[in-house]
């Protein structure tokens, strides 16, 4: 049975969410007006499937704010963040501390514990799908492991930095199709750059592609290369 922590001041949400939950098949461990130490207690079993956070627990949003971000960085499933109204300024920088979810207005508790669920399965998945991602990954005469960092070509090991061997892995994740130096960029540097980035990056980009294209051309018999498609980026194929 999976169980959710919830930090709450209203006894009267807490007690419809913990209900509703039992005819889920889930627990619900109740906490209300937590210090420190409490937080700190609850963080270090990390038994719970999920936590919802009521912002009604502090006085002061700036004290959330504290408990959110330890809560953030000490815990590693799904932080639901709960309010009975909505900030706009608030949801923002709730948001930069990396929580999955902000439900505000409506706290209906069907409504908080489905979106709870979706967020503890999605979890469920990309945990399934990393442990499947330390498998070796096979591309021609090449075998990638990602527990390792090692790309091997004909049961070789390459000497690639660390950041060759991730184009590598990327580029072959996306083998055949063109990609931009700002993709490349994007997926093997930051998911979140923009404009300011790109003539930098695109520096830093052709720097290290053309390092490791220059590796490729040097294995004998080896036929996956890196083309330049003029005015746009690189194809592996």
């Amino acid at each position: 049975m999976n169980s959710i922590l919830l930090i709450t001041n209203n006894l009267k949400l807490s007690s419809k969410i913990s209900h509703s939950a039992a005819d889920k098949d889930l627990f619900i461990n109740n906490l209300s007006n937590p210090d420190i130490d409490d937080l700190d207690l609850f963080l270090k079993k990390d038994k719970d499937a999920a936590i919802i956070y009521d912002l009604s627990v502090k006085d002061d949003f700036k004290t959330n704010l504290e408990f959110i971000s330890k809560i953030r960085n000490n815990f590693s499933n799904p932080v639901i963040i709960i309010s009975a109204n909505y900030i706009e300024a608030d949801e923002q920088k709730l948001f930069d501390l990396k929580i999955d979810d902000y439900i505000a207005n409506i706290l209906n508790e069907n409504r908080i514990l489905l979106r709870t669920i979706n967020l503890i399965e999605l979890y469920k998945r990309l945990i399934s799908e990393n442990f499947n991602n330390l498998k070796k990954y096979v591309y021609k005469d090449f075998e990638i492991s990602l527990k390792h960092f090692q790309v091997k070509y004909l049961g070789e090991k390459m000497d690639l930095t660390p950041k060759e061997f991730n184009i590598f892995y990327y580029m072959v994740r996306h083998h055949d199709q063109v990609l931009s130096r700002e993709q490349i960029f994007r997926g093997v540097w930051r998911e979140d750059g923009n404009d300011t980035d790109l003539f930098i990056s695109s520096r830093i980009v052709d720097m290290h592609v053309s390092h490791l294209r220059d590796k490729l051309k040097a294995l004998p018999g080896n036929n996956v290369f890196i083309k330049t498609v003029r005015g746009f980026g690189y194809i592996l194929n």
